[in-house]
């Protein structure tokens, strides 16, 4: 088979990128990496599976069960069959793709979509964008880049606690890359702390992704989570037209049938109102640093 048009979605950690990516992996045309793939990458017969989570008589419950195969990061996957794909000490670039493993993970994807019987192959990343890296692979890539208001995320990352990004930047156990002296200025004049070090491994996320979308515009579409929950079919119907995928009879009772929670404020359910100041304060100074129109 041939890997055409495969779509990426990127974005920040906690911008809401798992619920996008799990209603774009319900339209029958798509295929994509499961928990399944995550955890035995050479198993491609695996893949088979994936279908059941397009039952349509199927409950959230069940389609969450652990257990369950459903779409995934699947970094394991990648790493192994490009060694360095889960680093995190620097933006991947194409330089980073070992040569090796082009040829042998083109041919898993293959046999992904052919154990799926589907024509497009759907992957998400979150964090470092790795669009450049992805482009090195599969040159004719879609790029989705969903953003989310910055409070939302911050909080988001705070309360999840799984993936340290609070630690102060002049620890020795920040891992996320360089911080560069502007942003590391900012930090410390706004008082530091786990909130501020959240906002700023944000900023670098969100500096890297729009650094390598500049690179593909024509390839690139940009929309917002708080747009896919308020007005989705509205949200979606353009962006599955930007990644030439049909919008469905099937994949409309999808978008119908689906409950979309509005998450707006639950910020403040784990931040103060000066705290949410402050995390704009941040975003707002380190756009105008970077010349550029702030996101909220």
């Amino acid at each position: 088979m041939i890997i055409e048009k495969p779509i990426l979605i990127v974005g920040t950690g906690r911008c809401g990128s798992t619920m996008l990516h799990r209603l774009i992996a319900r339209h029958e045309d798509v295929a994509w990496l499961s928990t399944f793939n995550e955890v035995f990458p050479t198993f491609t017969w695996l893949s088979a599976f994936s279908d059941l989570y397009r039952l349509p008589w199927l409950g959230t419950r069940i389609r969450h069960l652990p257990f369950f195969p459903k779409p995934f990061e699947a970094y394991r996957f990648w790493e192994h069959f490009l060694r360095g794909f889960s680093r995190r000490d620097k933006p991947l670039t194409k330089q980073d793709v070992p040569e090796e493993g082009i040829d042998k993970v083109r041919q898993i994807v293959e046999e992904i979509l052919e154990y799926q019987g589907k024509t497009r192959f759907l992957i998400k990343v979150t964090g470092w964008s790795r669009i450049e890296y992805f482009d090195r692979i599969f040159p004719d890539t879609r790029f989705v880049f969903l953003k989310r208001e910055h409070r939302s995320v911050v909080s988001s990352w705070v309360k999840a606690g799984w993936l340290d990004v609070t630690t102060g930047l002049d620890d020795e156990s920040w891992q996320w890359s360089d911080v560069s002296p502007a942003y590391y200025q900012l930090w410390r004049e706004l008082g530091g702390g786990p909130l501020l070090s959240a906002a700023v491994k944000i900023q670098m996320d969100l500096d890297d992704i729009e650094h390598n979308i500049a690179k593909f515009p024509e390839r690139s579409y940009e929309l917002r989570f708080e747009d896919l929950i308020t007005k989705p079919e509205q949200t979606l119907r353009p962006l599955l037209a930007f990644c030439d995928l049909e919008w469905t009879p099937e994949f409309e009772r999808v978008i119908h049938n689906k409950t979309f929670y509005d998450p707006t404020d639950k910020w403040r359910k784990h931040l103060s109102d000066e705290e949410g100041q402050l995390i704009l304060e941040f975003f707002e100074r380190a756009n105008r640093q970077r010349g550029t129109v702030i996101y909220s």
